[in-house]
């Protein structure tokens, strides 16, 4: 059990009822893990072994700017050449698993609460190395320079090199 969230797939059981709880308004969708099974996967052009979960695209009502994807690879999957569009950043969190991302040339070991930013024109490839799937959330944006700033270079971190910080007025959670 990963302690990040991420699309259960399978299939639901015979009892289970047909009818999903899942609401899309013009300025939201809330979809709930239950409604997030194999049914509704979808395969991405040059990824092997590899089935998404497409959360959010533009033009869905309520997602104008980005795409977020959750996928699960299987072992051996993944893709060299995951971004068809060069103008794209992408920002990759791992949910569960183990696998490796290369980024222009540089090699990252992936596990649970890695995070990665890769900027557009960026070449990047990933694979899943272990015996288990790899699951991780995708998002993907068009870039937007801001004015007098350079270009963001590629980031790999991971949740546990940075100190959670707590919200105010709790001791509950924290970001």
């Amino acid at each position: 059990m990963s302690r990040y969230a991420f699309p259960p797939g399978g299939l639901p059981g015979q009892d289970a009822a047909p009818d999903g709880r899942a609401i899309f308004t013009p300025a939201y969708a809330f979809l709930p893990a239950g409604t997030m099974r194999d049914i509704v996967t979808s395969a991405l052009p040059g990824w092997e072994s590899t089935r998404a979960w497409i959360l959010a695209r533009p033009m869905s009502g309520f997602a104008e700017s980005f795409a977020q994807y959750a996928l699960e690879v299987a072992p051996g999957g993944g893709s060299s050449a995951p971004e068809p569009d060069p103008g794209a950043e992408a920002v990759l969190f791992i949910a569960s698993g183990d696998g490796r991302l290369t980024i222009d040339g540089t090699t990252h070991a992936l596990s649970p609460g890695s995070y990665a930013y890769i900027p557009p024109g960026t070449d990047w490839a990933i694979v899943n190395l272990a015996t288990g799937p790899l699951c991780f959330h995708w998002i993907r944006k068009r870039y937007r320079p801001a004015p007098g700033l350079a270009a963001p270079r590629p980031l790999v971190t991971h949740d546990d090199a940075v100190a959670p910080t707590p919200m105010p007025n709790t001791d509950l959670w924290a970001t």
